[in-house]
């Protein structure tokens, strides 16, 4: 049985993004994973399980997924971590919020660097960075094994893929990611995606097109 774990989710900005509010019960560290929008908002899911927040995870740095880091650091101190290909696309994402018409605070240097392999404590939980690049260059998920869960932002959608035709995207890439680090978790994975419902790992292997199409051509 999967161990317990804080989980908020709340659809931000117009691009309607997941961030999420994720705590340990025991010792009431948390983080926020893709503050993309509405700070204020998030802060108080946090306070409402008497979080503190201690880091702030980012799966890659699109605007409509970093948009209120700058607001969140301000008002927490909380520790950013960021892979260092998607630090291009993060330092300048209030530019980008301009051609997308989304307001976004100017964002703090990072405080670490996220690599394939790393394991994030977030009081007694654990989670790991999968490497999962493809709709961006240094794109992770954060795969927390024993409360079965996996934060893919937009690489994996219930049904769908994250789109590759944004600068440093890569359909090859996605793709092969997909199948050999995210439907390789156990089928009763929980994935939480940046955008839409939430699926398991088990679904999307036997359901997703893209995968289906994916697995009879390779």
């Amino acid at each position: 049985m999967a161990k317990s774990m804080i989980v908020q989710s709340v659809q931000v900005g117009p691009i309607m993004t997941n961030a999420y509010v994720v705590g340990c019960p025991e010792t009431h560290q948390g983080a926020i994973i893709d503050p993309g929008d509405e700070a204020r908002r998030l802060l108080l899911l946090a306070e409402a399980d008497k979080l503190e927040i201690t880091k702030v995870l980012i799966t890659h740095g699109h605007v409509d997924h970093v948009a209120a880091v700058g607001d969140v650091k301000k008002a927490t101190g909380a520790e950013v971590l960021v892979h260092e290909a998607e630090r291009p696309a993060y330092d300048n994402c209030v530019a980008q919020g301009m051609m997308f018409g989304i307001r976004a605070s100017e964002p703090p240097p990072p405080d670490g660097t996220l690599s394939d392999g790393d394991v994030i404590e977030i009081g007694q939980l654990r989670a790991k960075v999968i490497a999962t690049p493809g709709h961006s260059p240094g794109g992770v998920s954060f795969y927390f094994e024993e409360q079965e869960r996996v934060f893919v932002g937009d690489t994996l959608f219930q049904g769908s893929i994250g789109r590759t035709d944004l600068p440093g995207g890569s359909l090859e890439e996605l793709m092969k990611n997909i199948h050999t680090r995210l439907l390789t978790l156990p089928e009763d994975t929980r994935v939480l995606c940046g955008h839409g419902p939430s699926t398991t790992v088990g679904v999307e292997k036997r359901t997703n097109p893209f995968v289906l199409e994916f697995a009879a051509t390779s």
